[in-house]
């Protein structure tokens, strides 16, 4: 299976449609060759199939989507699920924690930045998590920095604010 008898394998990349009639059952034989394998599912699948692979040893389910944009997205949460130190920007994976912290106006780090200028563009939390490859509550934890550093009460109040004072165009 997959050249895991021949040599170690860091990581399982699989397809759904490919681990039919059963992703569960390919998760077991993967890591049973295999142990260290880091497992993830790419794919549309049933929550509990996907619920069992995890209970079973798959780092993760990433849903992949119909276009190829939704393909690069779903890899590089996928890649982000096998190495969370790591931090994917345009394509290249760099170590996160070689990067110093940078303050912008106000003290926004550049992630409360990135936050509000999705807030500015008129998108969701859900929108600019999938944007940065994030929970919807990390983007609300965001949200709720700025708007005290910003004093605003609101997301309106703070794009009002970030327009105000040149942090957003």
């Amino acid at each position: 299976m997959l050249g895991l008898r021949s040599r170690q394998v860091d990581v399982v990349l699989a397809d759904v449609s490919l681990t039919r009639p059963d992703p569960v059952q390919f998760t077991r034989a993967v890591l049973a060759k295999s142990p260290k394998t880091a497992v993830v599912l790419v794919g549309t699948m049933d929550p509990r199939c996907a619920a069992a692979s995890v209970a079973v040893g798959a780092r993760g389910v990433v849903r992949g989507g119909e276009t190829t944009e939704d393909l690069v997205v779903a890899l590089t949460q996928a890649i982000m699920l096998v190495c969370p130190r790591r931090r994917v920007v345009a394509g290249a994976a760099t170590n996160a924690s070689a990067l110093p912290r940078q303050r912008g106006p106000r003290g926004l780090t550049e992630r409360e930045l990135q936050v509000l200028r999705g807030m500015s563009e008129g998108k969701s939390n859900a929108e600019i998590g999938r944007d940065l490859f994030v929970s919807e509550d990390t983007v609300k934890t965001h949200a709720r920095r700025l708007f005290r550093k910003l004093g605003a009460r609101d997301r309106a109040h703070a794009v009002a604010e970030a327009f105000r004072g040149g942090i957003v165009q």
